[in-house]
């Protein structure tokens, strides 16, 4: 990530524009995956070149605006460790997984099959896109 997305993401959170998490039908944290915010996934992206971003939502939801880099794979696609082996083959490959958010869970879902399947450096970020829209981050549309 560039400079002025760090810079915005720094701006948001100083001026408390960061979404606080509301009881919603997802789960905070995954077992075996680890949670991550925002500058989280700044972080993961800018130290991680390897790391594969699968975006759990539905096509239009994609193409209306995801992270630069991620890879539509819903929830509902992943019928077995197959399906996720086709973008990280190796176990221990830094995965990210991401949704709309609390409300949506794709992401809770998808995270939890990877962990299941035996993915051992799994990241979800719960907050999704509630967050990033709300800090008003940088999407690539189709």
């Amino acid at each position: 990530m560039n400079q002025f997305l760090k810079m915005t993401l720094g701006v948001c959170l100083a001026a408390g524009l960061a979404f606080s998490a509301h009881a919603g039908d997802a789960p905070m944290e995954i077992t075996g995956a680890t949670t991550v915010d925002a500058e989280g996934v700044i972080t993961l992206i800018e130290t991680t070149p390897n790391l594969v971003i699968l975006d759990n939502r539905s096509v239009a939801d994609y193409d209306a605006g995801h992270i630069e880099g991620a890879i539509r794979l819903i929830d509902t696609d992943i019928n077995g460790e197959a399906d996720i082996a086709a973008h990280a083959a190796d176990k221990g490959t830094p995965m990210l997984f991401y949704c709309n958010g609390l409300s949506c869970g794709r992401a809770a879902n998808a995270a939890q099959m990877a962990v299941g399947y035996g993915y051992t450096n799994v990241s979800y970020y719960a907050l999704g896109m509630t967050e990033w829209r709300s800090l008003g981050l940088p999407l690539v549309t189709n």
